[in-house]
C-alpha cells in the first residue's frame, strides 16, 4: 500500500484518488469525514503540529462579493498570530496591489508574491526572489512589445502594461484593482508576466512560453512565470527559513493557481467557492469565502479551539 499523505486529526477518513503535480509527493488522503456512513475507516493518523499558515488572496480572504476581508477571517488570522503560527499570503498579486487593498494592515509575516516568484518578509525586505531569465525572459518581452495582446511585466517595485482594452477593464473591475500604468521594458529584473487572453486565444502564446508556467486566474488573464517557479518553490524556500516541514503547514487557496500549493501543504484547504479541479487537490473542502470557510475550516481541524 502507498505511504498516504499525514492528515489533520483522529478522526476517520478516506483514501481519495492520488494527485499527480508533477512532484514526488506521497498520494492524497481525503479529510472527508466517513462518520454517519457504513464504510470502515480507512485509516487513523494522528493530527500534525502546525507551524505555518499560508493563503491565496482572490476567493480566499478578499471576497470580491463584498469586496472585503470577512470579519470571521481576520479573527481567525489573529488566533493563529495568538498561537505563534506563521501567517503569509501566497498569491499571484503583486505587492502593489496588496498595499491598494490594505493587506499590508494584517499582520501578516511574509508576502510571497507574484506566484512565489518574490518573497517579503513583514517589512516588505526581500527574503528571496526568481526573476525570469533567457528564453523565459525573452519570450515574455517579445509578446509584451509585439502588442497583440495587452501584457503586463512585474518587476520587484513596479507593475505596467502595454496598452488597455475592454478586456483589461472588465478583469480589473473583477479583481477590483486599478489598471497598471502604460510602459516600455526598461531592463529591469521581471519576476512574472500577465497576458491577457481568453482561454480559446491562449494557444499561440502558450507555444511561445513553452519553457514556464502558465495559470489563468480568471476568464481574461494568465500568469505567466518560470517553469521551475511555482507557489510551491515559493512555500518550500520559505519553511526552510524557518526550519518548518511541510507537514508542518496548512495552505488555503480556491483557483487553479492554488492547486500545487494545497497538493503540497500537509493540509490542503479549498473553499467551498473554488473550482472542482482545485477541491479534487484539497485534502478538505471548506464552506464559501462569505460563509466563514477560513474560520468553519481551523475549527474543524481543531486548529481553532473555541473557549
Amino acid at each position: 500500500m502507498q505511504e498516504m499523505k499525514q492528515t489533520v486529526q483522529e478522526e476517520r477518513f478516506t483514501v481519495s484518488k492520488g494527485r499527480d503535480i508533477g512532484r514526488d509527493e506521497e498520494p492524497a488522503v481525503s479529510v472527508e469525514s466517513c462518520f454517519g456512513r457504513d464504510e470502515e475507516p480507512a485509516v487513523l493518523i494522528e493530527k500534525p503540529a502546525i507551524k505555518a499558515a499560508f493563503f491565496d488572496i482572490d476567493g480566499t480572504l478578499f471576497s470580491h462579493r463584498t469586496q472585503c476581508v470577512p470579519e470571521s477571517t481576520l479573527r481567525a488570522l489573529k488566533y493563529l498570530r495568538e498561537k505563534g503560527i506563521l501567517c503569509a499570503i501566497a498569491t499571484g498579486r503583486h505587492i502593489s496591489e496588496m498595499k491598494e487593498m490594505n493587506f499590508l494592515n494584517y499582520g501578516f509575516d511574509a508576502y510571497l508574491t507574484l506566484n512565489g516568484q518574490l518573497c517579503l518578509d513583514s517589512n516588505l525586505e526581500t527574503l528571496f526572489g526568481s526573476p525570469m531569465e533567457g528564453d523565459n525572459l525573452r519570450a515574455m518581452v517579445d509578446i509584451f512589445e509585439s502588442r497583440e495582446v495587452p501584457a503586463i511585466l512585474l518587476s520587484k517595485d513596479r507593475m505596467y502594461i502595454n496598452f488597455v482594452n475592454n478586456a483589461v477593464h472588465s478583469a480589473h473591475r473583477e479583481i477590483h484593482t486599478s489598471i497598471p500604468e502604460v510602459g516600455k521594458y526598461a531592463g529591469e529584473p521581471i519576476y512574472m508576466g500577465v497576458i491577457y487572453c481568453t482561454k480559446e486565444a491562449e494557444r499561440p502564446f502558450a507555444e511561445k512560453l513553452q519553457g514556464c508556467n502558465i495559470t489563468r486566474w480568471s476568464r481574461h488573464g494568465l500568469d505567466i512565470i518560470p517553469g521551475n517557479g511555482d507557489k510551491v518553490e515559493g512555500i518550500r524556500k520559505y519553511i526552510e527559513l524557518n526550519n518548518i516541514t511541510k507537514d508542518e503547514i496548512i495552505a488555503f487557496g480556491d483557483g487553479e493557481n492554488d492547486i500545487g500549493m494545497l497538493s503540497y501543504a500537509g493540509i490542503g484547504v479549498a473553499l467551498g467557492n473554488a473550482e472542482d479541479e482545485v477541491k479534487a487537490a484539497a485534502d478538505y473542502v471548506t464552506a464559501d469565502i462569505d460563509e466563514d470557510g477560513v474560520w468553519k475550516a481551523l475549527e474543524h481541524l481543531q486548529i481553532i479551539v473555541p473557549e
